[in-house]
């Protein structure tokens, strides 16, 4: 029983505090792999921890140690006796473990199944609807803030005729798309495109849905935990500061920051399970019905303008995430050698919290 306390005990911290702490500290701004990383730590340590909880309580009576238990317990279902020597406490911690792990699979499963369908129509959506980009055959032809992309990228790419400015990407294995608007290349400049773009493939190569999928499965398994909401927000920002970084470093950060001010404030839609500009969207894609028109029709509003004028540095702890990037850009945070290590420390010594507590008790 000094198992399951230990585990019990480890479970709501993982699930309460130390996210709720985690989502209001500003060091995993400066180091967003680290604290993603951290992240990913409680995560998977709060999930296994809180099951072995469950079990440990179930199989109490047959052994004082957990992996030996589990033991007894697989050779009493072998032997036909699966409640054996088992009480009525005992059951109802097995019916807990079991009743968690299915919930939390179960919502796995059907949210990623459902974004990777919804993900595969907007593809084939865009290729419909979208056009691609062909640099001008003769050199006597003006070329375009796009001509200069390398030939992969411009593969990836689709434009939609739409007035809003908009930029997003849509992840895949095998066929990832990043998607802009017609607005948005009439908006920015030949420099702020290609950070914005630069972003965006980024979000296509590093394959950051992978990273965020498991959080947004663990906030629709405990919608009503507020540090689950806390996680899937925080870890959304480190995501887009991670492609904001790749980007700056090929493109320079002013040129991003002045990107996501001019387009950060339209707030336009991009479809579930896409990586846009301004971070992941829950919106439902405006594309089915360009597939009739083979024109996007998209929400009503005005079209983007030339965009205001870049705002003054925000501290770290705004609750805007575009001008919490559009600040870490301007001023980019010094990043000592030690902090992503401890970070890295900590996911580790998290990750080892279970494993600890069973051979510890």
């Amino acid at each position: 029983m000094t198992t399951a306390l230990a585990l019990a005990a480890i479970a709501v911290a993982l699930a309460w505090p130390v996210p709720h702490l985690l989502a209001a500290a500003s060091w995993p701004h400066r180091c967003p792999r680290a604290g993603i990383v951290l992240w990913q730590a409680i995560g998977l340590a709060g999930g296994v921890s809180a099951l072995l909880a469950a079990l440990a309580i179930g199989l109490a009576p047959l052994a004082p140690r957990l992996s030996n238990g589990l033991v007894d317990h697989a050779g009493d279902l072998a032997d036909g006796r699966p409640l054996h020597e088992l009480g009525p406490l005992n059951l109802l911690g097995l019916a807990v473990a079991a009743a968690l792990a299915a919930r939390l699979f179960t919502v796995l499963y059907l949210s990623t199944s459902r974004t990777v369908r919804e993900r595969r129509r907007h593809r084939h959506l865009v290729d419909l609807a979208g056009r691609s980009h062909r640099p001008p055959e003769s050199p006597d032809h003006p070329r375009c803030g796009l001509c200069e992309h390398e030939e992969t990228a411009l593969q990836r790419l689709r434009i939609l005729d739409h007035p809003v400015a908009v930029a997003y990407c849509v992840p895949g294995v095998r066929r990832p798309r990043v998607v802009v608007s017609a607005g948005l290349l009439e908006t920015l400049s030949a420099d702020e495109l290609e950070a914005v773009l630069a972003h965006e493939e980024a979000h296509a190569r590093g394959r950051h849905d992978l990273v965020i999928q498991p959080f947004v499965a663990w906030q629709a398994t405990f919608p009503f935990l507020r540090p689950a909401r806390e996680a899937t927000a925080a870890v959304c920002l480190l995501i887009e500061m991670l492609a904001d970084d790749q980007a700056a470093r090929r493109t320079g950060g002013r040129a991003l920051a002045r990107a996501l001010a001019r387009i950060g404030v339209t707030r336009a839609p991009v479809p579930v399970g896409a990586l846009g500009i301004n971070g992941p969207s829950s919106v439902r894609s405006l594309v089915p019905a360009a597939r009739r028109s083979q024109t996007m029709s998209g929400p009503a509003g005005p079209p983007a303008g030339p965009g205001p004028a870049l705002p003054a540095a925000a501290p770290p702890t705004t609750r805007s995430p575009v001008i919490t990037r559009v600040s870490r850009l301007l001023d980019p945070p010094r990043v000592p050698f030690w902090l992503p290590v401890i970070g890295y420390l900590a996911a580790a010594g998290v990750f080892s919290l279970p494993v600890l507590a069973i051979v510890i008790t």
